[in-house]
């Protein structure tokens, strides 16, 4: 085997490990991205005057557990009302797909309309 050919070998083994390491970086990085695609949420709350309904939102994917902290004294509207009411109370707050862990809050869920 000539002189040359064992430098080769050694080059040809750190570029493809480099470029193992960077793809590893690369496929992190973007895993890190994607939580700030938006999803969409439903919250469980309660507006002034003690009706529970279910307010939905759509906010990126790692604010989905800071949302019920953001979301008393908002006004939004509703179904059931002309105008805008205020969140008095958020009880939970979950993505769209999922269950909420209140029997009372998938049952308004299932009433709301959409």
């Amino acid at each position: 085997m000539p002189v040359g050919s064992n430098k080769m070998n050694n080059k040809i083994l750190f570029i493809t490990l480099l470029l193992l390491v960077s793809t590893n970086v690369i496929a992190d990085a973007a895993n890190k991205e994607g939580k700030k695609y938006k999803v969409d949420a439903k919250c469980h709350v309660e507006v002034v005057g003690g009706q529970q309904v279910i307010y939905f939102a759509y906010v990126k994917e790692d604010k989905i557990n800071k949302l019920a902290d953001t979301l008393v004294n908002r006004k939004f509207s509703t179904p059931f009302f002309k105008e805008k009411q205020r969140v008095y109370k958020v009880f939970e707050c979950v993505l769209l797909d999922a269950k909420f862990n209140s029997a009372k809050a998938n049952q308004l869920f299932d009433k709301q309309p959409r």
